[in-house]
């Protein structure tokens, strides 16, 4: 692949996941302390 589409495509990637990372930390930040709680235990119950 040339060099210039290899460059904007890994830029455009980091972006996203800038961005897929900024919303879920907004989501936590916004959600309540009982449905943060009850998020971390269903997920360790499922990590058994």
């Amino acid at each position: 692949m040339p060099d210039f589409p290899r460059k904007v495509l890994g830029l455009l990637l980091i972006l996203a996941a800038v961005g897929v990372a900024s919303w879920q930390a907004l989501a936590v930040s916004c959600s309540s302390p009982a449905a943060a709680a009850a998020e971390t235990a269903r997920q360790a119950a499922q990590s058994r």
